[in-house]
């Protein structure tokens, strides 16, 4: 019967195969081999479907390649965020003829983090003096491509659309995610509310004069009431 000290090289000569850093001596190990490889694969075009469209054939290379360099949880969430810093990372020539990957991969990995980001419930009033924060099922997002409508575009469009997308992520109480294009004005001063600022003094900051403060403050408080009332402001 073999001792612990055995089975623990077992179990390692194992997890070396699955990830590529060995190869399989045993049909039974090319088999695990296989299976990890084709469950980490299905995982990403799961998790990733518009970004996995775009690669194409380049993305089992490219995985390949993760599971050799960068694999190091056992949880598949985890492995998502791996993933993404590991293309962030890396230079690969798709990069470079399709510029927006980067993006999109980033912004469906926001899409999967602001869905399993866990339920805060905090009732409050607005207040112009008061300070918020954005709950962890929402996110303030800014791209150079139009990523978040990258389903209905060509490689072409994309490219060709390129120019500045400030974005509101979130989840809603039927716990669907959704996306709201801001201004880059609204989008400042969100951003301005989530650094730590009080709405006033967001608003005081945003460089409109006192006139045009006065002009767009009953919209900001009736937008900023409403995102309080959808639980993404707290």
């Amino acid at each position: 019967m073999p001792g612990v000290s055995e089975r623990l090289d077992d179990m390692e000569t194992l997890f070396m195969v699955a990830r590529g850093l060995k190869e399989p001596r045993t049909k039974a190990q090319d088999i695990y081999r296989q299976l990890v490889f084709n469950r980490f694969e299905d995982f990403i075009k799961t998790s990733f479907p518009i970004f996995s469209s775009f690669v194409g054939d380049g993305l089992s290379p490219l995985i390949q390649e993760f599971l050799q360099l960068r694999h190091s949880s056992p949880l598949l969430i985890d492995l998502g965020r791996e993933f993404l810093h590991f293309f962030r990372e890396k230079d690969t020539p798709i990069k470079e003829r399709l510029p927006f990957l980067e993006e999109l991969l980033l912004y469906e990995w926001a899409e999967i983090e602001v869905f399993n980001a866990p339920d805060e419930e905090i009732k409050r009033e607005f207040s112009w003096e008061g300070l918020y924060r954005f709950s962890a099922s929402s996110r303030l997002l800014r791209f150079t491509y139009p990523v978040h409508r990258a389903e209905e575009l060509s490689e072409q469009e994309i490219q060709e659309g390129k120019g500045s997308y400030p974005l509101l992520l979130y989840r809603d109480k039927s716990s669907e995610v959704k996306k709201t294009e801001l201004t880059p004005f609204v989008f400042n001063f969100l951003e301005a509310i989530c650094s730590g600022k009080m709405p006033a003094e967001a608003l005081r900051s945003s460089g409109l004069d006192r006139e045009e403060a006065e002009e767009v403050k009953p919209f900001l408080e009736r937008f900023l009431k409403e995102l309080i009332g959808e639980g993404i402001l707290l």
